[in-house]
């Protein structure tokens, strides 16, 4: 398995950390972003360093996060105004990296 430009493999990594930023950070409190933020910047560093993306992967990627910021806006305000008894700085945090990655993955599948 190649890893310095599997997009599929870092965006499928980060959507799955962004499930264990969650649960980290309703564990272990604002310590618990660290913890999430782990495998999501091992992932991206191991796929990314030393790879030079050619113009299909960069639209891709533009393309995603692009989806990734009108997905958490919208995400976000649901979350304000249904879910206030929620802790909105933890499902903020867990849903770029849970968003970027489904988004990611699915781009990459298909496009």
């Amino acid at each position: 398995m190649k890893f310095r430009g599997n997009y599929i493999l870092m965006f499928a990594v980060q959507f799955f950390s962004g499930f264990w930023t969650y649960y980290a950070c309703v564990q272990f409190g604002l310590v618990g972003v660290g913890y999430g933020f782990i495998p999501f910047l091992l992932v991206l560093l191991l796929v990314q360093t030393k790879y030079v993306p050619d113009e299909r992967e960069v639209a891709l990627i533009h393309k995603t996060e692009s989806a990734q910021g009108i997905v958490i806006a919208v995400l976000m305000a649901v979350v304000y105004m249904w879910f206030p008894e929620l802790n909105w700085f933890y499902i903020f945090v867990a849903n770029i990296s849970i968003v970027r990655g489904a988004i990611g993955t699915v781009l990459f599948l298909t496009g």
